[in-house]
């Protein structure tokens, strides 16, 4: 069932920054209304330019858009150039997917995600930048991939249920790499201050 990785990704999400958030954290109502947003409108489409396009993708750019116009100059303009790069790579994937399936050997849905994780993780450093840059990203290549299509009249609804799948699966990924991430450094570094405190003590 399409959407249903979204769904409850979504929610769990949301109930993190719902109940597990610092309550002083100044993003915690922020994130826990666009969350509850974007799936309510998640399900609807409607039509721009004869191409369906659900309105939650809509939603998705016009805030992501948002949140890269507030970024420094030159972190916008690396931070675009790296969407740019991840849109074509989308694209790329699903013609690939289109005219030649017999490459893809298992779940397209996770084998896409990990391509988008993978470049991510190559292109930003910033591990906070790193999951607004994947779905950013993502729905630019839905877009670039509809207007394709278009030309040779073949139906596609951009951001649709299953795009969704794959954008929860990707920030799960990335998400995941990060808590690891974090999770080493901060055994390495408790690791060395107990090694200092075995020395004074030996």
């Amino acid at each position: 069932m399409e959407g249903l990785i979204f769904y409850w990704i979504s929610w769990m999400v949301w109930i993190m920054a719902t109940f597990f958030l610092d309550r002083n954290n100044k993003y915690r109502f922020l994130l826990s209304a666009w969350i509850l947003i974007f799936i309510m409108l998640s399900p609807w489409t409607f039509k721009i330019f004869n191409v369906e396009t659900g309105i939650g993708g809509l939603f998705l750019i016009v805030s992501l858009y948002i949140f890269a116009g507030r970024l420094k100059k030159l972190s916008k303009l690396y931070f675009f150039f790296c969407t740019f790069i991840l849109m074509m790579a989308y694209v790329i994937f699903h013609l690939f997917e289109l005219f030649d399936p017999v490459w893809v050997m298992f779940s397209r849905n996770w084998m896409l995600s990990i391509l988008l994780v993978y470049m991510a993780v190559l292109l930003q450093k910033n591990r906070m930048l790193r999951l607004p840059l994947i779905l950013l990203g993502g729905i630019q290549g839905e877009v670039l991939y509809a207007l394709i299509l278009k030309q040779f009249s073949f139906p596609y609804t951009i951001g649709s249920l299953a795009f969704l799948d794959i954008m929860a699966i990707s920030v799960s990924i990335s998400a995941v790499w990060i808590t690891v991430q974090w999770a080493v450094k901060f055994i390495e570094t408790n690791f060395k201050h107990f090694e200092r405190e075995k020395q004074k003590l030996s």
